[in-house]
């Protein structure tokens, strides 16, 4: 045998476990679940890093009994970390199902009631699965595995590190075959039982069906195979059902905002750095060399494993670089989870989280809440806290995810100043969380690095690969001078690329162009975006862009700096063209237009450069064709949602803002468009926008809506958020907040109509203000009453009595309604 925990050719030996060894870790049955180790419920342990307990239901109390009452068996000896992440995985997939499992390495086991209670499991199991590895053929408790689930025809292999036809009993004694060229039959030396066992074991392995081969790119999809093959073992259609539906789910539902970047250049070194901080120096052998590391002060609490922060300005690509992340390490985890960090976004998407989880975390508004009345003024809080603490622990559980905050603006929430660690998940989770921010230095317990310049041949390659032309010593002199002109941002490297391919510049014509372009200096102001503000000559760059398509085709640089601008008053998120052919259009739907450029999106997913020249060549409307020229130049990008959805990056939309100049009249259009076409159910995040905008939530635009469209605007826009955002999120701190704002401006709205004497002239107009002012008492009302302040209930719905039988008349159906709901205020306080 070989020497204990010795390393063999670069695979792991294994160590003799000793009943003894109290501080080893490992699979450890116990009489008594040991205290100090975490554990939902009482059951096996599984052996990994950190002794996170995996159990699949509730099980009788001894060990003994609980191994008698499972129903698969994992058996795994040997393969690492990254072995032990795919075990715990299943294992906590399988106990969300209703799966009672034991997994175990039994070379690890410490003493016999362990070892009995293993065999125990194997001897019931209706599935056994082993994970086979390279270090498996020298682990006599995995032959035996193998042998004894073979015997009953109950093995289910799941190969790591090699494949099903490696596994030739003559091709590795005889030293033939990719095995033996890897490993050097060394493996097969540390083997300390039978000959005959073992090539029992390695024959049955290279015929047994089914099998499952796992390499590092497939890990989610072998999870749900080996999920449906436990599911038909144990002959449960529920279990088969459940399985399809994720399977499907994850080809169909986007995880990711963006499809993966063709262009995407460099930053491997950043890409191997990030791995290892969040997968840990010691599974991946590699440690951080490239990310800057932000300073640490002495005294501060220990960092959150698997937790980083990329800090950096913005067009530094760290959105860039975490989405290239993403889809390279997404089949390594269940999920990918995306939010937005702006701060008056960041709850809702957090609570969002929810529907791809699975989880219900909506509120009941025809609930009453019981209890101490002196606790209720934390009545809400304490709702959309549990709604919180459901996803953070879905997250915290064994089932890895890959949680992206991206663009964080404070660590305290916007609304209610709630630490956002409140939203990471716990100790010990297997989940990863990537934070990039623009705004924090550093963010506390977590560890911060800042992304560093791209290398000068990266940056050349950005420029420069998109094209086919060849460049002389000239245009790489030009080149490099761009470069430093607009100071290394790669954002405005890759816009300098688009525009060699995409609009036939010469990089010398293109470098004068940026030195006759105006910077517009006083135009600035002090809470600009540095990046922008502070970069002159990426302010020149898009104004030479812009230059330019009004040379290809007269006007057609004045519509796409104003979709630009108009982009900017949406919420931070993909943005449906439908609303954004609104919004260019003046805030009134145009069906045909909206056909048009979703055509014209459609077109320029092909090749850039054959579809830019075939759109100069379509006499269509401007605002089509300024999308397809702002996807081509990637000012505007397509995202994962569909042909219809885009976003357009923030220094971007900035830049359109100080050259237009329109302000709050693009801001109206766009409210305007988001009122008429946005379906709150699908459309929340912005008609937050458009809210936040109208009652002028710092540091949202302000827009002042036309007394007659203030009405329309809170009976179809803001009661119906707040209804979905209660009943589906429970997000209660910032629908509280809307209503006593929408409440207070349309108050004002009707005092000022009245004091001009329109009431007079015009009093169809106050009525529909005072309706529109009845609905959101009517909804406070509602809410004051699940949260047991019956005191307030009753008095907004008073209020709303009293407003409707003023502009609608004691018989109205709605005067009616709202007196039937005072009745029921008044019946549930006696009660």
């Amino acid at each position: 045998m070989a020497a204990r925990g010795k390393r063999i050719n670069g695979v792991q030996g294994f160590a003799a476990a000793s009943s003894s060894s109290s501080g080893e870790k490992g699979i450890r049955i116990l009489d008594v679940p040991a205290p100090e180790i975490p554990r939902r419920l009482s059951g096996f342990d599984l052996g990994v890093d950190g002794d996170y307990g995996v159990v699949v239901a509730p099980l009788p109390s001894s060990p003994l009994s609980r191994a008698r009452g499972c129903d698969v068996y994992v058996g795994y000896g040997g393969g690492g970390a990254a072995v032990e992440r795919f075990v715990a995985w299943l294992c906590a997939e399988m106990e969300a199902l209703g799966v009672r499992c034991v997994a175990a390495d039994r070379r690890r086991c410490r003493d016999a009631p362990s070892h009995a209670a293993a065999r125990a499991a194997m001897d019931v199991a209706v599935a056994g699965v082993v994970v086979v590895t390279p270090a498996s053929l020298g682990n006599p408790y995995c032959v035996e595995e193998i042998r004894a689930f073979v015997e009953r025809g109950k093995l289910v292999p799941v190969f790591v590190g090699l494949g099903k036809g490696d596994c030739r009993a003559e091709d590795v004694v005889e030293k033939n075959g990719n095995l033996w060229g890897r490993f050097g039959g060394h493996l097969w030396k540390v083997y300390d039982g039978s000959e005959r066992d073992w090539r029992e074991a390695m024959d049955a392995l290279s015929r047994v069906e089914p099998a499952v081969e796992v390499d590092d790119g497939s890990q989610r999809h072998r999870v749900i195979d080996l999920l449906e093959i436990v599911g038909s073992r144990l002959g449960r259609r529920a279990m088969a059902e459940a399985v399809r539906s994720w399977r499907t789910a994850a080809a169909v539902h986007p995880e990711l905002p963006f499809p993966r970047n063709a262009d995407f250049v460099g930053r491997e070194r950043e890409l191997v750095d990030l791995e290892a901080i969040l997968f840990g120096e010691k599974a991946t052998g590699k440690r951080p060399m490239h990310l800057v590391k932000v300073e640490v002060f002495g005294g501060e609490a220990a960092f959150m494993d698997g937790v980083v922060c990329i800090s950096g300005p913005s067009g530094a690509g760290k959105t860039e670089l975490v989405v290239e992340y993403a889809h390279r390490h997404a089949m390594e985890y269940k999920k990918v989870l995306w939010v937005r960090g702006e701060a008056r976004y960041l709850r809702l998407g957090y609570l969002k989280l929810a529907d791809q989880l699975g989880l219900a975390v909506g509120d009941d508004l025809s609930l009453v809440a019981a209890g101490d009345r002196s606790s209720k003024q934390w009545f809400f809080r304490g709702i959309e806290g549990d709604a919180i603490a459901k996803i953070r622990k879905e997250l915290s559980r064994e089932i890895p995810y890959l949680l992206v905050i991206d663009n964080l603006e404070s660590e305290t929430d916007w609304w209610d100043s709630r630490d956002v660690h409140e939203l990471l998940p716990g100790a010990g989770a297997r989940s990863h969380v990537v934070i990039t921010t623009k705004r924090l230095r550093r963010l506390q317990r977590v560890r911060t690095f800042s992304l560093p310049d791209m290398a000068a041949e990266e940056a050349m390659l950005l420029m420069t690969k998109g094209t086919t032309r060849e460049f002389r010593g000239e245009d790489t002199i030009a080149l490099r001078a761009i470069e430093q002109k607009v100071r290394g941002v790669p954002l405005a490297l890759a816009l300098v690329g688009a525009v060699l391919s995409e609009l036939a510049v010469e990089p010398e014509e293109l470098g004068r162009a940026m030195n006759d372009a105006p910077y517009r200096a006083p135009t600035w102001e002090e809470n600009d975006e540095p990046a922008l503000r502070d970069n002159p000559g990426l302010v020149q760059l898009l104004d030479v862009c812009f230059a330019l398509l009004d040379e290809e085709k007269d006007g057609l640089g004045a519509a796409a700096v104003r979709m630009v601008e108009t982009s900017g008053f949406f919420a931070p998120s993909p943005i449906p063209v439908a609303l954004l052919a609104a919004a260019a259009a003046g805030g009134e739907p145009r069906t045909r237009l909206w056909k048009q450029m979703k055509r014209a999106l459609r077109l320029s997913c092909s090749s850039r450069r054959a579809q830019a020249k075939a759109s100069r060549r379509r006499a269509a409307a401007a605002e089509p064709e300024a999308l397809v020229a702002l996807l081509r130049l990637g000012i505007a990008r397509q995202c994962t949602q569909g042909a219809a959805f885009v976003s357009v990056h923030r220094v971007f939309t900035l830049f359109g803002r100080k050259v237009v100049v329109s302000g709050e009249a693009a801001a109206r259009h766009t409210v305007r468009a988001i009122a008429a076409k946005a379906a709150v159910e699908e459309h929340d995040d912005h008609a937050w926008a458009a809210c936040l905008s109208v009652f002028k939530f710092a540091p949202a635009v302000a827009v002042d809506l036309p007394r007659k469209e203030l009405p329309q605007f809170v009976t179809h826009l803001v009661v119906p958020l707040a209804a979905h955002g209660v009943a589906a999120y429970s997000s209660y701190a910032a629908i509280m907040d809307l209503l006593v704002e929408a409440t207070d401006a349309v108050r004002a709205e009707e005092n000022r109509f009245v004091a001009s004497g329109g009431l007079d002239q015009n009093a169809s107009v106050y009525h529909e203000l005072a309706r529109s002012r009845a609905e959101l008492m009517k909804m406070r009302a509602k809410l004051m009453l699940r949260g047991g302040e019956f005191t307030l209930a009753e008095d907004h719905s008073l209020a709303a009595i009293c407003i409707l039988e003023v502009v609608s008349g004691d018989d109205h159906p709605e005067t009616q309604a709202a007196r039937a709901a005072l009745d029921h205020i008044l019946q549930v306080q006696l009660e």
